[in-house]
């Protein structure tokens, strides 16, 4: 019956992403997830684990197409400068190979990892049309991801091994816990910053039960970065998503944010067992994080004795074969990787592609900060960026990072397909003022738009 559930659900979501974009989005988005939940419940998907992702490039695939077909102009804002950046610092990375003193491991997370590059940054982008566009996204994110946590979460075969939860694919192999963490923190996010528009007591039951599901999932599969970023983002972004009207509610809310910690870590006793805590010790957090430092100390101290470094880098995944660690395949530290392997260059790419991000981000907080839900939607997808950035800091390398990047190629294009929409209203105003414009000795009739207009720089 689980199995029927979860396979249905999954073919009922690529339906449903082929015919909206906003859909789509969000079944990319949550793939790594899904694919678990279907792994863990239907023996096809165990059997054929490419399957799951195989389907969800078609429907995206096959989504972005008529999205194309069916947008105004859909290469506008798509190959924005923030784009390009991104294309550069893979290229990079595909050129580093040649010199790279690990050119095996790097050549297999490069194959790996080149079929969600395309997916995430050449195919999604199409998506991303205008607010509506990222507001469907949002919606079908929370309702998708309250589904696959609550499939987890019920599914036997889903089972905590040092205190990590996540499914047994072979005796060797088990699936990735960190999926499912990051799974959780989005779906808190977005359940405490996004905005329906109108109450909804679906909507508000699938915000709770997603916030909740989001907590608990988070905690079983052990990943505290994961749990801690989407609280403390959730802090910041809460009063930047909704307008402050007096510093009273203000300074309330951010209190009754704040309870947000203990009401975290009071689930984190009730959920976890006394191996699951142990991850939660401070003895264990630091220890991870000693593993990290150790990393970027190896990979630097290898960068600075080499010159020629600085400008070409050390090459793709290099950090495998200077590491003095014991079974790190690579540092979990994106931005020093960047800087290390692929050059000083490179690296000053990504802060501009990341503040090309950060200008557009808030040039459209401007633009809809007097529209409550756009607003907080805009503000939902920041989040999500910061969010992104954070974690790629943390775990993973730059082929397994394409969302953070595909977050940071979105704002660019959204921005600039905003400003076309704002020019095409404009325009359509002109030509109403014009035609209804009084003959000698009339009065010209009131016209009033059917949304809400944009800001005009008419006097």
């Amino acid at each position: 019956m689980l199995e029927l559930i979860t396979v249905g659900f999954f073919v009922v979501a690529c339906l449903i992403a082929i015919q909206k974009p906003g859909w789509g989005l969000a079944l990319v988005m949550t793939m790594y997830a899904f694919e678990q939940a279907l792994q863990g419940s239907s023996g096809i998907f165990l059997s054929k684990l490419y399957l799951a992702n195989v389907a969800v490039a078609v429907a995206a695939g096959i989504g972005a197409v008529r999205a194309i077909l069916a947008q105004t102009r859909p290469f506008h804002g798509y190959f924005s400068l923030a784009w390009y950046g991104i294309i550069a610092l893979f290229a990079w990375a595909l050129v580093s190979l040649l010199w790279t003193p690990a050119r095996e491991a790097a050549l297999g997370l490069t194959t790996w990892g080149l079929p969600y590059f395309v997916l995430f940054i050449i195919v999604s982008p199409f998506l991303v049309d205008r607010i509506q566009s990222i507001q469907s996204f949002l919606r079908a994110f929370l309702i998708m991801g309250f589904v696959i946590l609550l499939l987890i979460k019920i599914n036997p075969n889903f089972t905590v091994k040092y205190g990590r939860l996540g499914v047994t694919i072979d005796a060797l192999i088990r699936s990735s816990p960190l999926s499912i963490g990051e799974l959780g923190g989005s779906v808190m996010l977005i359940a405490a910053l996004y905005r329906v528009g109108v109450r909804s007591v679906f909507f508000s039951a699938i915000r709770i039960g997603g916030f909740l599901l989001g907590v608990v999932l988070s905690l079983q599969s052990g990943s505290r970065g994961q749990v801690i970023f989407a609280v403390l983002l959730i802090v910041v972004f809460y009063p930047i998503s909704t307008k402050v009207k007096n510093i009273g509610n203000f300074i309330g809310t951010a209190i009754g944010l704040l309870i947000l910690i203990p009401i975290v870590l009071f689930l984190a006793s009730f959920v976890l067992d006394a191996s699951e805590l142990r991850r939660w010790d401070s003895d264990a957090i630091a220890g991870g994080s000693d593993v990290r430092i150790q990393n970027v100390f190896d990979l630097l101290n290898a960068f600075l004795q080499q010159p020629i470094a600085w400008v070409a880098g050390l090459g793709f995944n290099a950090f495998s074969a200077i590491t003095s660690g014991v079974h790190e395949p690579y540092s979990h530290v994106l931005f020093v990787d960047v800087l290390t392997e692929l050059g000083i260059p490179m690296f000053v790419i990504l802060c501009s592609i990341l503040w090309l991000a950060g200008r557009d981000a808030l040039w459209l907080f401007r633009r809809f900060a007097d529209q409550p839900v756009e607003r907080a939607s805009i503000s939902a997808l920041l989040a999500l960026l910061v969010y992104q950035m954070l974690l790629v800091n943390k775990q993973g390398y730059m082929w397994v990072a394409v969302s953070f990047f595909f977050f940071i190629a979105a704002l660019p294009r959204l921005r600039a397909r905003t400003e076309m929409a704002d020019a095409e209203f404009e325009a359509t105003s002109d030509e109403v003022d014009a035609q209804y414009l009084p003959h000698s000795g009339e009065e010209a009739p009131s016209f009033q738009p059917q949304y809400h207009p944009a800001p005009s720089q008419k006097t």
